[in-house]
């Protein structure tokens, strides 16, 4: 099947896959299909945050997750991963945070309920804080199968940036807390390991100016568990 109007929402940030291949995991919208995942993806593939891209897929038997796909030739064609990916455009403007409004979902739990694996809300931010990451491994590994050097993936973080929140109508009893594994945090964290608290500050997430929205999703072999993706800021609208 073709995609050809997916917006990429949201990276995480890589992870090795047990071949040695440095993976991303890579999350957006298409009006005709809705909420998509692709996974694995290259990290160098042109899926930077707003792009519109086309790209064919299958699915994968072993994830049975609606949203979830895999580019044709995933793992045979590899090293052309990318050649496979057409950049049609960028979202610009209004049209941005019209895409993350009109689908909102009320909480965490409204996405779990209706069976989804990705979902969009607006946040009650209670606390931004790092855990300490389990399975920490400060070793780096260099590729198994090219001759890329190597590349800092979640495990190789000895911290985890967290947010505990309540959703604009929330069902839980307490408070959400999640991981972030948005790309972005991490790569800061990557280049300020003396400044990583700055990171909630870069995504407007403590500002009181901006609106804040969370792309979420769960992982395949813990439906109930979910991250944020992806942080979302937008300018609240002038009085």
């Amino acid at each position: 099947m073709k995609i050809d109007d997916l917006v990429v929402l949201g990276r995480a940030s890589p992870d090795r896959l047990k071949d040695g291949r440095n993976t991303v995991c890579t999350a957006g919208y298409s009006n005709q299909h809705g909420f998509v995942r692709l996974y694995p993806t290259r990290p160098t593939s042109p899926l930077k945050r707003w792009n519109i891209v086309s790209v064919d897929v299958d699915k994968d038997a072993r994830d049975t997750r609606h949203e979830s796909w895999k580019i044709v030739g995933s793992k045979s064609e590899w090293n052309d991963l990318d050649k496979k990916i057409t950049l049609i455009g960028e979202l610009d403007g209004k049209a941005k945070e019209d895409l993350i409004t009109n689908h909102l979902d009320e909480c965490v739990h409204d996405v779990n309920n209706n069976k989804r694996s990705l979902g969009i809300i607006k946040p009650i931010v209670d606390k931004c804080y790092f855990g300490i990451r389990e399975g920490y491994n400060p070793y780096m590994q260099k590729s198994l199968i090219s001759s890329i050097l190597p590349m800092k993936t979640k495990e190789n973080f000895p911290l985890v940036p967290r947010i505990k929140y309540r959703c604009s109508s929330c069902k839980a009893k307490g408070v959400h807390d999640q991981q972030v594994i948005d790309w972005g945090f991490y790569e800061w964290m990557r280049k300020n390991p003396d400044n990583k608290e700055q990171v909630w500050e870069n995504a407007k997430i403590i500002n009181s100016n901006s609106d804040i929205y969370f792309l979420i999703g769960n992982q395949m072999l813990h439906r109930v568990s979910f991250m944020i993706i992806s942080v979302f800021s937008f300018p609240k609208p002038s009085v």
